[in-house]
């Protein structure tokens, strides 16, 4: 047995603890009112033109070490309303895909392995990334949403960026439309 295969048990435990810390420390800062959708909409609107800019940031900051897109889909709504906060979490959606697809493309070697799933159905979309890109993009986005490591796995595999953005935008559309609308009837 490797040491990788020892201490995957111990990641897998610490990366649990760490998502019930994340979501603890979450909910607690809700329930107790540090930080509100009332509050951040009103530290952006203080920003005054600057603060879509600014969300935009945090979106594809927080991408790119691996926070939830979704997190930032329901943010733009709540933060920005309805129509502006569609139209943010939508573009900051589709940026916070491309630059780790563009940045993992800049760095990456010519003999990297690309990636392989394990799970079936992902995997048969990794299959057809050379054969019918744009509709395996769409699969997986609609599976995986804005996944950043699957992000970085395309980079090294053989799709084109236009057609991983194509893929992606349709895909996300009705993801983003979907987070807007489920977080407009908790408002």
């Amino acid at each position: 047995m490797t040491a990788s295969e020892r201490t995957r048990p111990y990641r897998r435990v610490a990366i649990g603890a760490l998502i019930v810390v994340f979501v603890l420390v979450a909910v607690y800062v809700w329930q107790t009112g540090a930080v509100s959708a009332s509050s951040i909409r009103a530290w952006l609107e203080s920003l005054g033109p600057w603060g879509p800019v600014v969300f935009l940031a945090a979106f594809v900051g927080g991408s790119m070490v691996g926070l939830p897109g979704m997190a930032f889909v329901i943010g733009a709504r709540l933060a920005f309303g309805p129509w502006l906060g569609f139209g943010l979490g939508y573009v900051g959606g589709m940026l916070a895909i491309s630059m780790p697809f563009l940045l993992a493309r800049a760095l990456r070697r010519k003999a990297a392995k690309p990636w392989r799933p394990k799970a079936k159905l992902i995997d048969r979309a990794f299959e057809q990334l050379e054969t019918h890109p744009v509709r395996a993009m769409i699969v997986l986005r609609l599976l995986l949403w804005f996944n950043p490591p699957v992000s970085y796995a395309l980079a090294l595999g053989p799709i084109r960026y236009r057609d991983y953005v194509l893929g992606s935008a349709i895909a996300l559309a009705p993801v983003v439309a979907a987070g807007n609308l489920a977080t407009g009837w908790f408002v």
